[in-house]
């Protein structure tokens, strides 16, 4: 049997450890911009891909209490804990439109357009910020 190198085992967990902390930083981002699409998108999709999107993007509020505690715990930035709560925009208009007040079929529309526009532009703000920063010369 063969004895491993501690070191190599670090490394490897090292190694590990920063491909999931890459994954949970991008996966609001990611989520988000899918989310923004289907919001955008959503008058002019079928029923039936409304169904399936509606189950596939419908987040509980624990996954994101469960992301902001993922987040906190890897201590990442404001950017990743707004792209988490964002998405509860879409379930505070939907609490509002099933107990306070209803909306008609084209306030519904124009609220999750004015959303997904929100969103997308965060989305593009935040890749703008985080890969096209501007680098100052120093002389």
């Amino acid at each position: 049997m063969e004895t491993q190198d501690p070191s190599g085992a670090v490394s490897r967990i090292v190694s590990i450890l920063r491909k999931i902390t890459r994954m949970v930083q991008l996966l609001p981002f990611v989520y988000l911009l899918l989310l923004a699409v289907y919001l955008l998108t959503e008058s002019i999709l079928p029923e039936w891909a409304l169904r399936i999107a509606d189950n596939m993007l419908n987040a509980p509020l624990y996954a994101i209490a469960g992301m902001l505690g993922t987040g906190r715990l890897l201590k990442l930035c404001k950017w990743f804990k707004t792209a988490c709560l964002l998405p509860v925009t879409t379930k505070i208009e939907s609490y509002i439109d099933s107990f306070i007040i209803t909306f008609t079929q084209n306030e519904v529309i124009l609220i999750n357009a004015a959303l997904g526009i929100i969103m997308l532009a965060f989305v593009i703000i935040a890749y703008r910020h985080f890969f096209h920063a501007r680098r100052t010369k120093t002389i």
